[in-house]
């Protein structure tokens, strides 16, 4: 039995179960093929319900899966829940069982089409790898630097680096007209609150009453070695 636990909109989710003799716990076929229901969050609708079909039966008993379409159309959006509610029926008696997962978008969706030049240790297309630990600032000529003769006129913005689900920094214009160029200086005390693994993050300048998204990428924080 299993569900991965996230899943990129756009893509396909496969989850199984295995169905039992509720008397003998020994593997046995349904009496019918499980049915399962996909609800958001915890809205009472479902909004993908269907049967599961058996996988391998020569080789294999009361094994099901099922692959579903994690689109926008089907009603999949970005950083909701989801939970999949499965049940099965064995010699008359019904009993189920729940997975959840989470959808994010498509982290390449995400990626700036817009020309980028980058620094320290900012890699090409945007994307950011730190050190847990690390510092990060100009006078050690390693500030994280974003410059680009696509983005309108930052005079008088304000730029802010937003890491999801982790921490918004304070970033600072250097250039303000093409090319333009955003900065981004963090303490080992920043550093170190970025968990380790991959997260998406967003570079927005706020110009009056607009709002610019200059960047969007991934941001990769790794965890410092230790003897």
């Amino acid at each position: 039995m299993g569900c991965q636990g996230t899943v990129e909109i756009g893509d396909n989710l496969t989850f199984s179960v295995t169905t039992h003799d509720p008397d003998t716990g020994v593997l046995t076929d349904a009496d019918a093929a499980p049915a399962y229901r996909v609800y958001e969050d915890e809205t009472a609708v479902a909004i993908l319900t269907g049967t599961m079909a058996k996988l391998d039966d020569a080789n294999t008993t009361g094994f099901y899966t099922e692959e579903i379409a994690c689109t926008i159309a089907n009603g999949f959006e970005d950083g909701k829940s989801y939970t999949v509610y499965i049940t099965a029926t064995v010699d008359a008696d019904e009993g189920g069982i729940c997975y959840g997962f989470r959808a994010m978008t498509s982290i390449s969706s995400l990626l700036t089409s817009a020309s980028i030049t980058v620094t320290g240790p900012v890699v090409s297309g945007g994307a950011v790898t730190t050190y847990r630990g690390d510092s990060y600032n100009v006078g050690d000529d390693r500030e994280l630097s974003w410059t680009s003769s696509s983005w309108p006129d930052l005079t008088g913005a304000v730029i802010a680096v937003i890491v999801n689900d982790v921490d918004e920094f304070a970033g600072s214009v250097v250039a303000p007209t093409a090319p333009a160029e955003v900065r981004l200086e963090l303490t080992a005390v920043q550093t170190t609150g970025i968990p380790a693994g991959r997260h998406i993050f967003q570079v927005i300048a706020t110009v009056g009453g607009d709002t610019f998204t200059l960047v969007a990428a991934t941001w990769t924080s790794i965890q410092r070695s230790s003897e």
